[in-house]
């Protein structure tokens, strides 16, 4: 009820604005009221979803999860409401803090999530237990989660990181190459990549690779800074 309530509330609104400005403004007001209601819309459907999706992939946790929470306390769908919560959840272990992401991810019910919701949901708690050192359960969720989604590289850059923790560097070197099958990543996910590429070879005494890597990550993250 709570979504048809508020599906109905954004109706309303829309409704009301352009009688409201037009009562103050004749038709000049009515056409700004309408247009206000037009923005409103797509800001909510379309704006605000992408505004923190882009802040996510740019490695600004705080902004994304603000952004997902008003999502959440917006949206107009048990999908939608999920997808905020699950967002959140990932914004959270990037944040370092699996703790709350846990108690974020507590609230989804994992039997009613589609595969690719599911596949996020399983990932964000292989972060999170990674972020606990319990590198073999991160890796049994990582493996789940890949199983589901082969296709995403933010999932296989999970699993690398549960190889690497559990010191068996060579797969996660394999892992963190095979990121990039699919084409160009997110600049900030490359610099993840190459960063954790950077260790792995560094654990190999192969110096020559590890700087490389490390030269490329900050390559990568100077335009953020600037």
């Amino acid at each position: 009820m709570q979504y048809v309530a508020r599906i109905l509330g954004y109706a309303v609104l829309v409704a009301v604005v352009p009688f409201a400005s037009g009562a103050i403004g004749g038709k000049v007001g009515a056409g700004v009221g309408v247009g206000v209601g037009v923005l409103f819309v797509l800001w909510l459907w379309l704006w605000l979803p992408r505004l923190a999706h882009s802040a996510f992939q740019a490695g600004k946790f705080e902004r994304a999860m603000r952004r997902y929470r008003l999502l959440g306390l917006l949206s107009t769908s048990r999908a939608r409401t999920r997808a905020a919560l699950l967002s959140r959840a990932g914004c959270y272990v990037a944040l370092g803090d699996a703790d709350i992401a846990d108690a974020v991810l507590v609230q989804i019910d994992p039997d009613g999530l589609s595969p690719a919701e599911h596949a996020v949901w399983l990932n964000n708690r292989a972060c999170a237990r990674l972020a606990a050192n319990e590198g073999a359960e991160a890796l049994k969720l990582a493996d789940e989660a890949s199983a589901l989604r082969p296709d995403v590289p933010a999932l296989q850059h999970t699993r690398g990181l549960a190889l690497f923790a559990l010191g068996r560097i060579d797969d996660a070197i394999a892992v963190f190459d095979g990121m990039r099958a699919g084409g160009e990543l997110p600049a900030f996910l490359e610099a993840e990549r190459c960063r954790d590429l950077a260790k792995a070879w560094s654990q190999k005494g192969e110096t020559a690779y590890a700087e490389d890597y490390e030269r490329r990550a900050a390559q990568l993250v100077q335009p953020a800074a600037r």
